[in-house]
């Protein structure tokens, strides 16, 4: 019977001494770390019954993840929310999904109580984990997970992206990212160092890889790249990483470039997916992927674009539809029009399209449409011109409602580097590339945008931002 954290016995008995997880100046050895885990699944187990769930609003990396394999070994849901939620948000959601312990204090994983308790070792078929995302309601999407789906998905990765037993992971932020906890609970599951950050620090990070003497493998986002980039290119590049798997955002090809001289000796990995769906496509530097593609299907993956059943022919956009032993169960809270199933296949409400070779070309996200004067726009595609300018670091597009339009388009622009008369700049540097219905009526260039846990652009705050100023220029 195998479950998500089922070899962790196994790694405390044949290395003891060696470390498993660090964080900060505090690091566990793999014989401390299965203790605690034991000994926070005696607490849950004490006081919850199998089935049961378990939220946990943990400000303590390790501690949430003690906390998750006790969880996912004792046959509980874990419920990682988000810590910093509004106290409103938090008592509604906790409302909606009445768990049976809620743990805010690392401490109450550590109790002390009669027994060493353990219940029956669970199905790879039972759910064990939901993560939260964004909703179209206002409710956050509580999307929930089967062992068996992130097993699968441990296997694709080993696949993929060539794991090794000696590999030290590194987390570049919170772990209430899905890429950030996926990216530690399979090293953990693999035997593998994880090394956690208390927040996303691009100095510390970059201090902390330096540190290294092995290779590293970096999980992180496009946005954290940039930001770690500007740290290395005033510093020295980082040579102690062997590979940077980055998703939660398209990577821009000329990004990517700027971070094959950040990482002079790495091999520079994309994956594109959803908390939805876990892997989709991956990129990978042997595979000659086209200018603005996020790669092809991974192993084991379907793809089909428009309607399963009669997939739209290559070069022609549609939804995107997958099919994979990867896929989530469903919604516990929340809901989203987008995501739907189709005989086994799953879309989020994505658009892109495959070529003749079958790369994936995003075109947009459903959810992020705008409409201006009748005509449906996909931001991203905006920002991906605004990405392609030299000059510009990031670039996220809104639509400001308008009387007449229903939405005019405007963008708010990080720069990379300084530039005289950016907005005029960058104006015409957009009418050279999109067409007249797409360009943005003003482009604000702002000196620091506001990041979610995940470490991206926090494209709602941005908006409120942008439509309450009502200003145009330097924001």
């Amino acid at each position: 019977m195998t479950f998500v954290g089922d070899r962790l016995e196994a790694f405390a008995a044949a290395r003891p001494a060696d470390t498993a997880l660090k964080c900060g100046p505090v690091s566990l050895t793999w014989l401390e770390f299965f203790d605690r885990v034991q000994t926070a699944a005696s607490a849950i187990c004490e006081e919850t019954c199998p089935g049961a769930r378990i939220a946990f609003a943990l400000t303590d990396p390790m501690s949430l993840l003690i906390g998750f394999f006790a969880s996912s070994r004792t046959g509980r849901v874990a419920l990682i929310v988000d810590p910093e939620w509004p106290d409103s948000l938090m008592k509604t959601v906790l409302e909606e999904l009445s768990p049976g312990l809620f743990i805010q204090r690392g401490s109450q994983l550590f109790k002390t109580v009669d027994s060493q308790r353990a219940d029956v070792s669970p199905e790879e078929g039972a759910l064990f984990f939901a993560g939260f995302t964004s909703g179209s309601s206002g409710m956050p999407k509580g999307y929930v997970r089967t062992h068996r789906s992130w097993l699968k998905s441990f296997e694709l990765s080993d696949r993929e992206f060539s794991n090794a037993p000696n590999d030290r992971i590194v987390i570049a932020g919170g772990l209430t990212h899905s890429l950030h906890l996926y990216g530690a609970v399979c090293g953990l599951s693999g035997g593998r160092q994880v090394v956690l950050m208390e927040r996303f620090d691009p100095k510390e990070l970059f201090a902390e890889l330096n540190r290294a003497k092995d290779g590293s493998v970096l999980y992180a986002t496009p946005t954290q790249l940039h930001y770690l980039g500007e740290v290395a290119r005033r510093n020295g590049p980082v040579d102690t990483v062997r590979q940077v798997l980055a998703s939660g955002a398209k990577w821009q090809d000329g990004q990517r470039a700027a971070m094959a001289e950040v990482f002079p000796a790495t091999s520079l990995m994309e994956f594109y997916g959803a908390s939805e769906t876990s892997f989709i496509t991956v990129s990978r530097p042997c595979d000659d992927v086209p200018a603005g593609s996020v790669g092809r299907a991974a192993h084991g993956v379907q793809i089909a674009i428009g309607d399963p059943a009669h997939p739209l022919p290559s070069g022609t956009a549609g939804e995107i539809w997958v099919k994979s032993d990867l896929l989530f169960a469903g919604y516990i809270c929340g809901q989203s029009t987008e995501t739907r199933w189709h005989e086994g296949w799953l879309t989020v409400g994505d658009h892109g399209y495959l070529d003749g070779n079958g790369f994936l070309f995003l075109t947009g996200r459903s959810n992020r449409m705008i409409i201006t004067s009748g005509l449906n726009v996909y931001p991203e595609e905006i920002e991906a011109q605004l990405l392609n300018h030299a000059a510009v670091a990031t670039a996220v597009v809104v639509g400001r409602p308008d009387p007449v339009r229903g939405q005019i388009l405007e963008a708010v622009v990080q720069l990379a580097t300084p530039l005289d008369e950016a907005e005029d700049e960058l104006l015409r540097h957009c009418r050279n590339v999109l067409a007249k219905g797409k360009l943005p009526k003003k482009i604000h260039i702002k000196n620091h945008f506001p990041l979610t846990a995940g470490g991206k652009p926090d494209i709602p705050k941005i908006t409120r931002d942008l439509i309450g100023s009502g200003q145009g220029g330097t924001v």
